[in-house]
């Protein structure tokens, strides 16, 4: 009995937690962790997404965007933000660098706060996969490694 109560907060702070990420992983080719990251930077910000300063850290290779504001449909806000992480303990310069990102949305739920929602009018939607997948190609071309060009025979 025991041990069963001393796992209930564990248990009740795991759910106040939010959802889990599906991340999306790539690998680098062997560069240095700033091409690397600055790379991502790059990218991140070509494709529209700012970053939140606050929430993102070079040396620990972790890049956030503020949230970008869209419609819906029938006049309901929603919102959506990139997570970015360069996985420093698992990379190197010879090897490159795993590198996993994700793309969450919320959306106002209550239709009578859909015109000026407050935070806490916010919900998790998931994951906007359609975007994570044309990030990820630009990603790609940017930092993966090259495929040598085929040979032709003489």
């Amino acid at each position: 009995m025991k041990s069963a109560l001393s796992l209930l907060p564990l248990v009740l702070s795991v759910t106040a937690c939010g959802t889990v990420t599906d991340w999306r992983e790539l690998s680098t080719a062997p560069m240095t962790f700033g091409e690397c990251y600055d790379g991502l930077v790059f990218i991140a910000t070509r494709d529209g997404f700012a970053a939140d300063t606050l929430a993102s850290d070079r040396g620990l290779g972790t890049w956030h965007s503020r949230w970008r504001e869209r419609e819906l449909g029938l006049g309901r806000p929603g919102r959506y933000r990139l997570r970015a992480e360069v996985m420093i303990d698992e990379g190197s310069t010879t090897i490159g660098w795993p590198i996993r990102y994700a793309i969450e949305q919320q959306k106002v739920k209550d239709l009578g706060r859909s015109r000026q929602p407050r935070e806490e009018d916010w919900s998790d939607d998931g994951q906007d996969r359609e975007r994570e997948a044309i990030f990820g190609e630009k990603l790609v071309r940017r930092l993966a490694p090259k495929a040598a060009p085929a040979r032709s025979g003489a």
